[in-house]
């Protein structure tokens, strides 16, 4: 099933059930205006009813009229002009820019980075896609999911020249008839060029246009000449204006402020400083918007890793060592280097400014699996009885069966706890040994333990909700009945069973889950 089959599926779930889908994750608020009943159209040609309620830079939520249901829809399921009217009345395309957008590939690797462009070719082993510089070929094991549409600056992919030759190629016919409708699609033609800044072949369209017929566009045409002329006279300095917003595009904020800083030095009397200040403040809005969204998913990235390294550590001491002392700085600096490559220079209180500003994100899932008893009873079992609170009281034999097995569980763990504080040592105690149980436990189940920690007790994360499983062994009872059958076969009314400590979850009952942001 590809993606445009799934958001049909998706849709389709949730216009018959409102609750098919979670609410969204908290998302930037959308205006009055757009919160009203609107028409929806989608890539795949469908529409829906229904009304936006949140939006950020990768998706919006949408309320279907007809059932209620919520749906998050990446922009990328949107028809194309949808999308780029929407983006742009929301703030996520520049509204005094006019480039010529077209739909591109977004592939995205393993290691997280994006390419975009058009894929030209594919073969068994790679995609090719083409960017303004170069085309490359992709391996398609390196390739960490299908290829997404996007709208894109038309020179991201191509170059001014091939724009300029492929639209130049699309109007040939109406540029060789004379009279008004030449003089037109030559002035069209010129706007055109204007927006991929060749304003060389700007001027030479307008002029074209005011020779075939003087009297067109009079009143605007000797303005866009003069405007034309006077940046086709900077071009040079045009271009690099131009490169400046590329590699915004691109994320490389480095050579877009190298750019920005270099160019009062270089063109010092240049008429474009107004032009500068403005492609500068769309870096600055690309580079703050793209820290925030990359400090979320970095912060996660590196939290989930340092679990897996912390998880080689042998001991169950060594393990705890780490988690109070050393996770939380290696996690800093490791977010910290990894958006130098956004914002060089940025130190790690910026970082953490930024990481404690987030809002919303996808709720993360962890659990400390069979070595919830490693935190003892107390915390182990923490809010466990809020949890308990809605469930309904058992009533009739099968209610007061269970209590009275319950008393006599929770005897025999007094019991025990008794026995064990009054020796100090004795054969039993390495089932009850962290060290013994860390030691022998999979690096898996270590990591996920580890993760869980950190996340409930770090204070780096907002935790949403703490779940319980039943052990699947003693059933959440925390212990196990041995009934000796050999003296009831024999006719001996004095069969007994005998209680011992659940092996698995150490008479703790219950695994603790977590879901957190």
């Amino acid at each position: 099933m590809n993606r445009m089959q799934s958001i049909a599926v998706v849709l389709t779930l949730a216009i018959a059930s409102p609750d098919v889908l979670a609410a969204p994750l908290p998302q930037v608020e959308a205006d009055s205006a757009a919160v009203s009943q609107r028409m929806l159209r989608l890539r795949s040609g469908n529409v829906v009813w229904g009304a936006i309620e949140g939006h950020d830079e990768e998706r919006l939520t949408f309320r279907l009229l007809e059932s209620g249901g919520l749906v998050r829809l990446p922009w990328g399921f949107l028809d194309p002009e949808e999308e780029l009217a929407l983006r742009t009345r929301f703030g996520y395309v520049d509204a005094d820019g006019d480039d010529v957008m077209i739909s591109a590939d977004r592939l995205t690797l393993v290691d997280g980075t994006e390419l975009i462009g058009r894929i030209v070719m594919r073969t068994e082993n790679e995609i090719w896609i083409k960017t303004a510089e170069q085309t490359v070929p992709v391996p398609v094991l390196r390739l960490a999911g299908s290829a997404t549409v996007v709208q894109v600056p038309a020179l991201d992919v191509y170059t001014r020249e091939e724009l300029y030759q492929m639209r130049l190629l699309e109007v040939q016919e109406a540029l060789l008839v004379e009279g008004p409708r030449g003089a037109a699609a030559q002035y069209e033609l010129a706007q055109y060029c204007e927006r991929i800044l060749d304003y060389t072949h700007a001027v030479e369209h307008f002029l074209e246009a005011q020779t075939i017929d003087p009297g067109a566009h009079a009143d605007v045409l000797p303005a866009a000449i003069a405007r034309a002329k006077s940046k086709s006279a900077v071009q040079e300095q045009v271009d690099v204006l131009g490169w400046i917003d590329r590699w915004r595009a691109r994320k490389r904020y480095d050579k877009a402020f190298e750019l920005i800083d270099s160019f009062p030095s270089l063109y010092p009397s240049s008429p474009l400083m107004g032009d500068l200040a403005k492609v500068k403040d769309r870096v600055d809005k690309s580079q703050e918007r793209d820290l925030r969204s990359e400090v979320v998913r970095r912060w996660h990235y590196w939290t989930r890793r340092l679990a897996r390294e912390g998880a080689r550590i042998k001991t169950f001491e060594g393990a705890m060592a780490y988690l109070d002392e050393k996770m939380g700085e290696d996690l800093l600096d490791a977010v910290t280097a990894d958006l130098e490559k956004i914002a060089a220079g940025i130190e790690g209180d910026a970082v953490r400014r930024l990481w404690d500003e987030r809002s919303g994100g996808r709720i993360q899932t962890v659990s400390y699996g069979n070595g919830t008893w490693l935190l003892g009873e107390e915390q182990a079992r923490a809010e466990l009885e809020k949890e308990e609170e809605g469930a309904a009281e058992e009533e009739g034999s099968t209610g007061d069966a269970r209590k009275k097995l319950e008393e006599k569980i929770a005897r025999y763990l007094k019991n025990q706890d008794l026995a064990r504080k009054s020796k100090s040592t004795g054969a039993d105690d390495d089932a009850e040994d962290p060290d013994a149980f860390w030691g022998e436990w999979n690096v898996s189940g270590r990591s996920q333990w580890i993760l869980a920690y950190f996340a409930e007790n770090s204070g780096m994360f907002k935790l949403e909700k703490v779940r319980f499983r039943n052990c699947r062994e003693c059933g959440g009872t925390g212990a196990r009945e041995i009934v000796y059958l050999r003296g009831a076969l024999q006719g001996d009314e004095g069969a007994s069973s005998l209680l011992i400590a659940c092996p698995t979850c150490h008479h703790i009952g219950v695994v603790r889950r977590l879901r957190y942001r």
